[in-house]
C-alpha cells in the first residue's frame, strides 16, 4: 500500500513539473547584444537574473548583431505579425517601419503609471528618443559616440602625431603608408557608414551635416563625399577595401596592421585585441577651414521597444512589463554601460572604465557640437543609396553630385 501510495505521489509530482514547464509563459526578445557586442555578457547575466526571479517564464532570445539582413528580418517581422515581445531597434528616422506598422505600444502612460521607473532615465535622453508624434515608443539603455580610434603603439613606434587637421591626417598617412602599415582601415565597399557622415562633418560642418537632403543637395555634402575620394586615391585604406565589410576592417586593425579606424564607442573593446591593445578615440580631423575640431557625432539612436500585442495578452502583460523594467531600470543601465563604455540613458556614472572609454567620455564632454548620424536624418532607402555609392565615388566611376541627387529623389519618394 505504502509503495503505490509513493509511485502516486511521485506520479502526480511528474504531471504537476511538466504541467508547470508546458504552461510556462514564453517571451520573445531580440537585442543587439550578441556576438562581439561587448555588452553581450552583461546583458546575459540580466536575463539569467530575470529568468532565476520568475521560473515559470521562458526566454526566447533571439539576439544578433544587427546588419542589414537583420534589420530586413527585423522589418518583415513586424509587417507580418511575428515580432518579437520585446525588440531592441532604432529611435530614430528607421524606426518607421516598426512604429507605422501599428504593432508597438506607446509607453507614455505606463513611465507615468510608473514614476520610479521614469525617474530613473535622463529627461533629456527621453526627450531625444521621442517619435515624431510625441510617443515614446522605446526606452534608451546606452547612446553612442564615434570618432577616430587609434593605435598608440603604431604612432609612437614611427613617431606619428595622432590628426587634428587635414594636413596632419596626410602626413599620418604617408608615414604608415611608407612604412607598410595600412593608415586607416574601412569597409567602403560594404559599411563605409562613419566614414560618410565624419567627412561631411568635418569638411562642411554641423550645420552642413545636420541639413538631411531633402531641401536640396548642400555643396557640403559633395565636398564631404570628395574628401573621402582624395583618401582613397591617396592609398589611406587597405587594398580590399571596396570588398570588405566593417568586420574585416576591426580585423586588420585588431591585429596591429592598421593604424586608424573610424568608428564608434561599441568597437572600442573589440579594437583592442589581437596585437592593438593601446587604443584611445579622438574628434575626427578637421578637414579646411568649415568643420569644427571638437564636433562629434554621438546621442541615443536605439531603444527596447514593447510588442503592443504582448502588452494585451492578459497571460503575458505583467511579466513583459517587468521584463521592460529589468533590462531597462537604473541599476541594468549602469551594468551595461559598464561594459560597452557607451553614453548611460540614467543619471549614473560607471565604474572601473579602461583609459580608452575615459577619453571617449571626455571627448564627448568636451564636444562644441553633437550631431546625429545621417542614417538618423534621412529614409532608410536613401541611406542605403548613398552607402552603396561610395564605391563609386571613390574609384571614379561616378561623380559625388550624381549619386546624391540619386540619393535625394529616392528620399522625396519615401517622405
Amino acid at each position: 500500500m505504502k509503495k503505490r501510495s509513493m509511485i502516486f505521489v511521485l506520479t502526480m509530482l511528474l504531471v504537476l513539473t511538466v504541467g508547470a514547464v508546458a504552461g510556462a509563459v514564453e517571451l520573445r526578445v531580440y537585442t543587439m547584444f550578441s556576438g562581439a557586442d561587448p555588452a553581450s555578457g552583461a546583458y546575459q547575466d540580466l536575463i539569467d537574473e530575470f529568468k532565476a526571479e520568475h521560473p515559470d517564464v521562458e526566454i526566447i532570445d533571439e539576439s544578433a548583431t544587427l546588419d542589414e539582413s537583420v534589420k530586413v528580418r527585423i522589418e518583415n517581422d513586424f509587417a507580418s505579425g511575428n515580432e518579437p515581445d520585446i525588440t531592441m531597434y532604432f529611435t530614430d528616422s528607421q524606426a518607421k517601419p516598426i512604429v507605422e506598422s501599428g504593432r508597438v505600444t506607446p509607453l507614455n502612460k505606463i513611465l507615468a503609471n510608473n514614476p520610479e521607473w521614469k525617474a530613473g532615465f535622463l529627461p533629456s535622453v527621453l526627450e531625444q528618443v521621442k517619435y515624431s508624434d510625441g510617443n515614446i515608443y522605446a526606452l534608451p539603455i546606452t547612446g553612442f559616440y564615434e570618432g577616430l580610434i587609434v593605435n598608440l603603439d603604431l604612432f609612437e613606434k614611427y613617431d606619428v602625431k595622432i590628426p587634428e587637421n587635414e594636413e596632419e591626417l596626410y602626413t599620418a598617412i604617408e608615414t604608415f603608408r611608407a612604412n607598410d602599415i595600412v593608415p586607416m582601415a574601412a569597409g567602403l565597399g560594404m559599411t563605409p557608414h562613419y566614414n560618410i557622415e565624419h567627412s561631411i562633418l568635418k569638411v562642411g560642418g554641423a550645420k552642413a551635416h545636420d541639413a538631411g537632403i531633402a531641401d536640396g543637395i548642400n555643396p557640403m555634402w559633395i565636398e564631404g563625399l570628395n574628401h573621402l575620394r582624395e583618401l582613397y586615391e591617396a592609398d589611406a585604406f587597405q587594398r580590399d577595401t571596396l570588398t570588405q565589410d566593417w568586420s574585416g576592417a576591426r580585423q586588420l586593425f585588431k591585429q596591429g596592421k592598421a593604424a586608424m579606424l573610424v568608428e564608434g564607442s561599441w568597437a572600442i573593446a573589440d579594437a583592442q585585441n589581437e596585437g592593438a591593445n593601446r587604443v584611445t578615440i579622438v574628434p575626427y580631423p578637421k578637414i579646411g577651414d568649415k568643420g569644427n575640431k571638437t564636433d562629434l557625432i554621438a546621442g541615443f539612436t536605439s531603444g527596447m521597444y514593447l510588442s503592443k500585442e504582448a502588452y494585451n495578452d492578459s497571460e503575458k502583460k505583467e511579466v513583459v512589463i517587468d521584463l521592460l523594467k529589468h533590462l531597462t531600470s537604473k541599476e541594468a543601465i549602469k551594468k551595461i554601460a559598464e561594459a560597452n563604455g557607451g553614453l548611460p540613458a540614467a543619471d549614473v556614472t560607471p565604474a572601473g572604465l579602461t583609459k580608452p572609454y575615459q577619453d571617449g567620455l571626455e571627448m564627448f564632454k568636451n564636444a562644441d557640437h553633437v550631431s546625429l548620424p545621417i542614417d538618423a536624418q534621412i529614409q532608410r532607402p536613401a541611406w542605403q543609396t548613398l552607402v552603396d555609392g561610395v564605391a563609386y565615388i571613390v574609384s571614379g566611376r561616378r561623380s559625388a553630385e550624381d549619386i546624391l541627387e540619386e540619393v535625394r529623389k529616392i528620399e522625396l519618394q519615401a517622405k
